[in-house]
């Protein structure tokens, strides 16, 4: 049977590959715009361990979760480019029906005139609506998007939106989907936030920082390292006093 401390030392070290690999994921996304990195934290856990004696001991979970710190804003030139200032969200809504959040503000235009992403999810106005820019004369070539995230064509003035921004109550309890997409899996109240100011022309980059994520990777390695060197020493240990017991 395996003791308690075995459990915790094989335990943490399953933990901190899960950490090393969620940096390795940082690190590939440095460049990525609208990048959120990944961190790992220990709790905690509800459950006990019994050891041998029945004794209950406690243990510690680990999990993943995304750091919602801004991201440094580029200028890109794009009219179809907006960033967002502060903790806010744009809404997408996918083929599934789902309704998915973002802050990635780097939109297009379908075949339909509809707004979309890189992977054709539509982008919903205020309303929950999809956004459709289609004119007298069909889709508009340019576009206009004012701070409040009103749309409009600067040659016939006609205007759509405004592009649908939101406030979470706690992003951390958001669940990524890949895409530098979310889904609030919690069902939260999504507050709506008309006057989250955006920025037409720039994106927001990725919130990675390399050196750090470097010396957090290294600071995995050595504890890893040192966690093995813990749970050999131990089974050596037990091997010793379970020879010296058949003596």
């Amino acid at each position: 049977m395996s003791t308690y401390g075995e459990v915790a030392l094989v335990h943490s070290m399953s933990y901190l590959a899960d950490a090393q690999a969620a940096i390795a994921h940082n690190l590939a996304n440095v460049d990525t715009s609208n990048f959120k990195r990944r961190t790992s934290v220990a709790e905690r856990s509800p459950d006990k361990f019994a050891d041998l004696l029945q004794s209950k001991l406690p243990m510690v979970q680990y999990h993943e979760y995304t750091v919602f710190e801004p991201g440094v804003t580029r200028e890109t030139g794009s009219r179809f480019n907006v960033a967002i200032d502060g903790p806010y969200f744009l809404r997408l809504q996918g083929a599934d029906g789902r309704t998915y959040l973002t802050r990635d503000g780097e939109m297009q235009l379908d075949d339909k005139g509809r707004l979309v992403n890189h992977a054709g999810l539509r982008y919903l106005d205020q309303n929950g609506a999809e956004i459709t820019l289609q004119g007298e004369n069909g889709t508009p070539s340019d576009v206009a998007i004012s701070p409040s995230g009103q749309i409009s064509d600067p040659l016939t003035g006609q205007t759509w939106g405004p592009i649908g921004v939101v406030k979470v109550p706690d992003p951390a309890a958001l669940e990524p989907t890949g895409g530098g997409l979310y889904l609030d899996t919690k069902k939260q109240p999504l507050q709506p936030a008309p006057g989250a100011p955006l920025k037409q022309g720039y994106l927001e980059g990725s919130n990675v920082d390399s050196l750090q994520e470097l010396v957090r990777m290294i600071q995995v390695q050595r504890t890893f390292g040192a966690t093995q060197h813990v749970l050999t020493s131990l089974g050596n240990m037990q091997r010793s006093v379970a020879d010296n017991l058949l003596r």
